[in-house]
């Protein structure tokens, strides 16, 4: 049986993490511009870090990091081929199908925050006509 550190790290060790805290900004952030465009009729112009595009900014960063890992994860993963003398096609296939989670949750997470600008956008736009 796996402990959740053994099983964090063969899924994407820190990386993981840092893609599940921009997911948590995202929800923040979201929470954040729901209650504020939808408890006020009146909706002012705010600064960049301080505005709903954050939300899709953020959600871009985590796809481009995920790829990035992949890559990052890849790249050692053809090292340590090149410096072992055989290396089973099943290891390799395993390792190659987890090198996908990064990518996955990047992607899911650009969906996320693209669902969430897109409301929050939408009612900006109204409010501010």
């Amino acid at each position: 049986m796996k402990t959740l550190s053994e099983a964090m790290q063969m899924m994407g060790g820190i990386f993981l993490w840092i893609q599940i805290l921009i997911i948590l900004l995202i929800l923040i952030l979201s929470i954040q511009k729901i209650m504020a465009y939808y408890g006020k009729p009146e909706i002012k112009k705010s600064p960049f870090i301080r505005s709903h595009h954050a939300i899709l900014f953020l959600g871009v960063f985590g796809f481009v990091w995920g790829m990035f890992i992949q890559l990052l994860g890849l790249v050692q993963a053809l090292n340590a081929i090149i410096e072992a003398a055989d290396v089973s096609p099943e290891l390799i296939l395993m390792g190659l199908r987890n090198s996908f989670i990064n990518p996955l949750i990047g992607l899911g997470t650009l969906i996320l925050a693209s669902l969430f600008w897109a409301v929050l956008h939408g009612k900006y736009t109204r409010a501010a006509k």
